[in-house]
């Protein structure tokens, strides 16, 4: 009972120390490339040489975003040079900053800080894609004097695609993914929504395991007066890998089922792709 007194107690001077250090925290007034400048200077104790800290809010958290060490201190400013960067922060104007003594004193607020900015959780992304798809009846053939379609050959078509990405989980990505890929005869629009699952974590190199649905819209120029378009759905597998600190590149091999069209018409194949963006 002793001991939850006395912890209880503590609740309120740890709050107090909280709302005094945010007090003291300077902002981030302009950045470069390589420096930060700090609206703090010799007047509350800067000195050259000093490490801060940067931090942005996020929600009622702090989240490290990198360090600086001040080259150049003034009576009512300072630079620092950037030496750290968080994976996948950049320093902005506005953000706060303050002394690494300050921040790691703290205790628990700053460990809660230093995980958020590891943590991949809603962390976005996009890829551009490009490659091709296998085995798709993209080749069609049609009778001369009717005009009906009467067989279709299996081909390749080129495919250029833009992935937009969210992790909802360390291992889980949500993606929406439009494709267009143009055959011999048929052109392929088409837009997916699928799940990956990434053993090692989103922001880790590695392996990717996928699946998902889409619809694919199908058209095609018949001879005569007659058009050809429909829209079909389909599911589609993945296996992929990623290199996030490189470009971002990933590398897929997939399959993607298509609803065939007249019972001729099948689109489904094997596709390959090569892909790079960023996160952000």
């Amino acid at each position: 009972m002793k001991k939850l007194i006395i912890l209880m107690a503590m609740i309120p001077l740890f709050m107090a120390g909280a709302a005094r250090a945010e007090e003291q925290m300077a902002y981030v007034i302009k950045v470069t490339p390589t420096l930060a400048y700090l609206d703090v200077g010799e007047a509350v104790g800067a000195m050259v040489g000093a490490n801060y800290t940067i931090l942005r809010e996020d929600g009622d958290d702090w989240v490290m975003v990198g360090k600086v060490q001040l080259v150049r201190v003034d009576d009512h400013f300072s630079i620092g040079e950037i030496v750290e960067i968080a994976e996948g922060e950049t320093i902005e104007v506005l953000y706060r900053a303050v002394a690494r003594w300050e921040w790691e004193g703290m205790g628990s607020m700053s460990e809660q800080g230093v995980a958020r900015s590891r943590s991949m959780v809603g962390r976005r992304s996009f890829h551009l894609l490009a490659g091709a798809d296998w085995g798709g009846n993209a080749q069609l053939s049609y009778d001369p004097f009717t005009t009906i379609l009467t067989d279709t050959k299996s081909g390749t078509a080129w495919s250029l695609g833009l992935r937009l990405g969210q992790a909802v989980a360390e291992r889980w990505r949500l993606n929406l993914t439009y494709r267009i890929g143009k055959g011999e005869d048929v052109t392929q629009l088409a837009i997916e929504a699928d799940v990956h699952w990434v053993p090692r974590g989103c922001d880790q190199a590695g392996v990717y395991f996928g699946g998902g649905v889409g619809v694919q819209q199908l058209s095609w120029d018949p001879p005569g007066n007659n058009t050809g378009s429909a829209n079909k759905s389909g599911f589609n597998f993945t296996f992929g890998v990623q290199a996030p600190e490189t470009m971002n590149l990933v590398f897929e091999v997939g399959y993607q089922k298509v609803i065939k069209f007249d019972d001729m018409i099948d689109l489904s194949n094997v596709r390959t792709y090569l892909g790079f963006g960023r996160r952000f």
